[in-house]
Formats: C-alpha cells, sequence, structure tokens
C-alpha cells in the first residue's frame, strides 16, 4: 500500500497547497468569497468575521497541505484534512442542488469552478484522504517528533507570512484580470488584443509574448499591439467622475493615469488620506492626470482632501486594488504599478513616470513573474531541505532504534 499511498499524498497535498497558496495571496478576495457564502445561508451576522475566517481557512489548507504531502504528522494532519474534505464534500453538494452562488471560490480567481466541479474535486480527493486516515496507523514517520513538530511550525509561519505581507501591502501574485502587465480595454470581451514584444539578438529580431519573454541576453526593440475579433459594448470597467460623466477612455487612453481607488471611504484614517494627498499631488507635479474613485455616491472624502472623488462600482474597485486607498497607475490601458496607502513612495512613482510606457509594463510584469516563479521555488527547496534534514537524521542510530520501535508496535 506504500505506492497507493504515495499517490494520495501527492494528489491531496498538492491541491490542498494550491488552494491555499492561492488563497494566502488575495486575502481581501478571499474575505468577499466568505461574505457569498455566509449570505448564501444566511449568516450575514458573521460577514464581519470574513477577513479572518479566510485567514484561518488558507492558512490551514497550506500547512495541512505541505504536512500531508511530505508525510509529517500524519495522524494529525491526515484525521484534519480528512474532516475538513467532509465538510468541503457535503457543503459543495448543498451548493451544488441549490446554486446560491455561482462560483465557489475554492481556488479563487486563479481557477473557476462551477458547483458541480468542486463537488466532483472533493469526490477525488475524499478516498485519497480517507485511505491516509485510515491507515495512518501504518504510515511510518519520516524524523524525529520533535523535529516534524519544527516542519509544521515553519510551514505555518511561512503562510503566515505571506498573508500578512499580502494583506497589508500590494499581493505577491494576482490572479486578477487587473494584474501587473495586464491590458484593459473599454470594450467587451468580443474584442481581444495580442500583444507581442519585439527583441533582437545577434542581428536577429524576434517576437515574444508576455508569457513566454527571452533571457537578458536579448535586446528590447518595441512592443506591438494588434487587436483581433469585433469590438463591442463598454466592458464593466466603468469610471465616473463626480458629476456622472464617463470617464474611463481618459483613464485608458492616457499615457500615464493615476487612479486612487477608495471602497471604504470610512475606515481611512486622517494619516491614510494625508498620505494619499501627497502622492496624488506628486503624482500630478510629475505630469501623470490624476483620477479619484469612490464606491459611495457622491464625494465621501474628507474636507481637508483637495481631489474630487469619483464613483466605482465597488467590486470593480475592489478588483482593481486590493488595497483600501490604493493607487494603481495605467500607462496606455495597461497595469503599470500598484501601491497601497502604505507603500505610497513619491520617489519611486517619479521614476517610474519618467520610463517609457512600454518598457515600465515589461518591466512591471516581469518583476511579478519573476516573484512567483521564486515563491514556488522556495517552497520546492524548502521541501528538498527538508528530505536532506531527514535523510541526514535517520542515520543516528537512537533514531533507527525509535523507528523500527513504531514498526513492531505497528504490526
Amino acid at each position: 500500500m506504500r505506492l497507493p499511498r504515495a499517490l494520495c499524498r501527492l494528489i491531496f497535498g498538492l491541491t490542498f497547497i494550491f488552494s491555499g497558496l492561492v488563497k494566502l495571496l488575495s486575502p481581501v478576495g478571499t474575505s468577499l468569497i466568505f461574505k457569498e457564502y455566509f449570505a448564501a445561508l444566511h449568516l450575514n451576522f458573521l460577514s464581519g468575521t470574513a477577513l479572518y475566517a479566510g485567514m484561518l481557512l488558507a492558512i490551514c489548507e497550506f500547512t495541512v497541505g505541505m504536512c500531508i504531502l511530505l508525510s509529517v504528522r500524519m495522524k494529525l494532519f491526515s484525521a484534519i484534512g480528512f474532516y475538513m474534505t467532509c465538510f468541503f464534500t457535503l457543503l459543495t453538494l448543498y451548493l451544488a442542488l441549490f446554486n446560491p452562488i455561482s462560483d465557489c471560490g475554492c481556488f479563487g480567481e486563479a481557477v473557476h469552478l462551477t458547483n458541480w466541479q468542486t463537488f466532483f474535486k472533493n469526490l477525488i480527493l475524499l478516498p485519497c484522504i480517507a485511505l491516509l486516515y485510515f491507515q495512518r496507523n501504518k504510515i511510518t514517520p519520516i524524523a524525529h517528533p520533535a523535529v516534524e513538530w519544527s516542519f509544521a511550525g515553519l510551514f505555518f509561519l511561512v503562510a503566515v507570512a505571506l498573508w500578512i505581507l499580502s494583506y497589508h501591502y500590494v499581493p505577491i501574485y494576482e490572479f486578477t484580470p487587473y494584474k501587473i502587465g495586464s491590458y484593459i480595454s473599454t470594450e467587451d470581451d468580443n474584442t481581444s488584443f495580442e500583444t507581442t514584444f519585439i527583441y533582437t539578438k545577434d542581428g536577429q529580431q524576434k517576437s515574444f509574448t508576455l508569457e513566454n519573454l527571452p533571457d537578458s541576453t536579448w535586446t528590447y526593440v518595441e512592443t506591438v499591439t494588434e487587436m483581433t475579433g469585433q469590438a463591442g459594448q463598454y466592458s464593466d470597467f466603468i469610471i465616473q467622475d463626480a458629476y456622472g460623466n464617463d470617464i474611463t477612455p481618459n483613464i485608458l487612453y492616457s499615457d500615464d493615469a493615476v487612479l486612487i481607488s477608495v471602497y471604504e471611504p470610512a475606515k481611512l484614517k486622517a494619516r491614510d488620506w494625508k498620505r494619499i494627498e501627497n502622492f496624488a499631488q506628486k503624482a500630478m507635479a510629475a505630469g501623470a492626470d490624476l483620477y479619484v474613485a469612490s464606491s459611495v455616491t457622491g464625494d465621501a472624502t474628507p474636507e481637508s482632501f483637495p481631489f474630487e472623488a469619483g464613483y466605482g462600482d465597488r467590486k470593480l474597485l475592489l478588483t482593481i486594488n486590493r488595497a483600501n486607498g490604493g493607487a494603481t497607475l495605467f500607462s496606455d490601458g495597461y497595469v503599470s504599478q500598484k501601491w497601497t496607502a502604505a507603500t505610497m513612495d513619491d520617489a519611486e512613482l517619479e521614476e517610474l513616470l519618467q520610463e517609457d510606457g512600454e518598457t515600465l509594463v515589461l518591466r512591471g510584469a516581469i518583476r511579478s513573474n519573476v516573484i512567483a516563479s521564486c515563491l514556488v521555488l522556495g517552497i520546492l527547496l524548502v521541501m528538498i531541505l527538508i528530505y536532506y534534514i531527514c535523510k541526514v537524521s535517520y542515520k543516528d542510530s537512537s533514531l533507527n532504534k525509535w523507528r523500527r520501535r513504531i514498526k513492531k508496535n505497528e504490526q
């Protein structure tokens, strides 16, 4: 049964790691999903706990997934994973039958599944974790209990750190349509654009897509954007000024436009408004077009705030920038950079506005991809390190005796 158990650990562990990681990288998005669940289940009185409920679920999924995959403290974490999966299976069956919400949100914005697809996904995970749970006493520990607990604690701390960084700062990596490097059109999905980047090396020119950029030995030449498909109606990206006029084209067709998005004005403190004001003034002084949008109709900004606020749908503002009072830099329709109210950097903004728009977008996209790659690589390195530590620790004779005693008790 070693091979089936290993296969089950792989399937279940990777699924939970991915699900938890996606939620950790988007705390605000996860809280919105929980609010939808609470509303659908008539538990609106729990809406205030949505952020922390999402945090606990994300940390738990990531930690359980890592422990299951690496066979750490299997008696405990196989039990946690089993009961979680049983609950999720029953919940998604209810969602599939009655359809109170259209998207379960188990993988956030990264992968959208229907309720039935999510239910069938859980039907695959359930026998995997059930096998591990009912054979948990037959699984040999990979290290001394103290070492295994250290590994579990490390996974927990990594999850907490990712959540804190993503919540208090711009998320490390985004899966939304407004992530850095995305092109935003005023047209609907019937209109699509294909962007290619021209590079040269050794006298040869070659085009690359944003997902397949070359290494540093190539020299950037230009960016080519071509429209494919037919133009349609305006998309959901609509921002209005204080008088109800649509200013969406002004933002997307500007060389450099900074959009301050405030989806909960009442929650911003005086120091936040002051920081936003200073950043906005620096942006205008550097030559950028400035726009402020609030989810509240009418001017919800403080009297001392010198800029008039327009209007944007709350969900739209949340999707553009997860931070309340965050700033987003648009360059010719591309999302170039994002800041939270706490991380607004005047010097960085001035430096970015001096760069060519296409170069700025390209650099931002590369930076996001590099960060995501480093995150995945870091997790893999941790796994390799744990394997090495366990392999070395098993050379200790006392540990081997303890291991044989465990096996004997199981027989």
